[in-house]
């Protein structure tokens, strides 16, 4: 998704441009002409138009008007700052939103804030390769290094990273909040998009997830905003990874909300898809599908599937081709007749007794195309 970014910063900011992006800005017309056009008086529009002073974002966005000048031409042409301190950045007009920009806006969500004044944007976290991630991903938009600051504590590392610009972006066009963050929300063009949509749940849940060993193995993301967990779940139901919202209200004056994933083939699902980068958290959940010995009763019912489509059509040998208890595989037939995904077709009548052959519905086939295996 790209964005013309002219159109969300304030009016403090100044753009410098370079003299041929001038030429057609100012082209036809006068200083004196300009100046009283725009009722800006003559010696500021004289420093304009000969780049001696930056132009002002609002002024600039009406010469682009007036000149019809086409934006693309401004592209990587143009050097932005807010307010008098601070350093340019070279960067848009168009910015394209990629899959790092959403991961990081979901990191600052969970575990970051914008000041009020949007003069710095702060990641806490523990986790270093986090930390280190994020800095390189600032770096790498032309922050220099000397805008940014790492504070390592016993508790948490702060990174603080000085620039209004890209504070004004983050909150603008994705959504990182301003302060406090009881109402968070993710823009519907990155639910819409499965990229951006796996990197927003990927960065929610290296800021604010959990991997449970005890009890019932699960993952888990908690906020106190139902409104972003509602929004990441829909991103989930996309990617066919089934997971249920819960609201906690033991021992707490507000209560808080966690997003669960349980089973095997939504954990497996979720490793293979999301790819977490949190290191701790990424190590857990792996030990736990490495020692998952219960066997997904989804799992088990397309293996049934694929044994009958590659032309086992009756119990005994779908049984034998699947390797398991003829009497468990007749259970499961019988789930799979009951709903629907798989229908008996002929009646076949020995010596030794009957027995039915199966074949597989239209809905048989949706769920094999549609559904994830590990054994394909």
């Amino acid at each position: 998704m790209e964005f013309n970014i002219l159109q969300f910063l304030p009016e403090s900011a100044k753009i410098k441009t370079k003299e041929e992006i001038r030429k057609i800005l100012f082209n036809g017309q006068s200083v004196s002409e300009w100046s009283h056009q725009l009722n800006i008086p003559l010696k500021n529009m004289s420093r304009y138009k000969n780049g001696t002073r930056p132009l002002p974002i609002i002024l600039l966005n009406k010469l682009i008007k007036l000149s019809k000048l086409d934006i693309k031409k401004l592209q990587d042409n143009i050097e932005t700052k807010i307010n008098k301190s601070g350093r340019y950045l070279k960067i848009g007009p168009l910015l394209k939103i990629e899959e790092k920009w959403v991961y990081i806006s979901e990191l600052l969500k969970g575990d970051g804030h914008i000041t009020p004044n949007f003069w710095y944007i702060t990641f806490v976290n523990q986790n270093e390769f986090l930390i280190k991630y994020t800095k390189e991903f600032f770096i790498s938009l032309g922050i220099n290094k000397t805008q940014i600051s790492l504070i390592k504590r016993e508790d948490a590392n702060f990174l603080i990273i000085r620039s209004s610009l890209l504070a004004h972006l983050f909150n603008k066009i994705l959504l990182v909040p301003i302060g406090k963050k009881d109402k968070i929300a993710i823009r519907n063009f990155v639910i819409l998009n499965n990229k951006l949509g796996i990197a927003a749940v990927r960065g929610a849940f290296d800021a604010e997830g959990s991997v449970t060993f005890t009890g019932s193995r699960r993952i888990s993301i908690t906020s106190n905003c139902k409104i972003w967990l509602i929004q990441l779940q829909k991103i989930l139901i996309n990617l066919k990874i089934k997971s249920t919202i819960f609201k906690d209200n033991h021992k707490k004056e507000k209560p808080i909300y966690r997003l669960l994933i349980y089973h095997y083939v939504n954990l497996k699902r979720f490793q293979d898809i999301i790819k977490p980068l949190h290191t701790k958290r990424k190590e857990k959940l792996e030990e736990i599908l490495n020692n998952y010995t219960k066997n997904p009763q989804r799992m088990f019912h397309k293996k049934i599937l694929l044994s009958i489509k590659k032309g086992n059509v009756r119990k005994r040998d779908i049984s034998r081709g699947i390797k398991k208890n003829l009497i468990l595989v007749g259970n499961n037939l019988n789930w799979l007749r009951k709903n629907k995904f798989i229908e008996p077709y002929k009646k076949v009548c020995t010596n030794k007794g009957c027995f039915h052959k199966y074949k597989i519905t239209p809905k048989g086939k949706r769920y094999i195309k549609e559904s994830y295996s590990f054994f394909d």
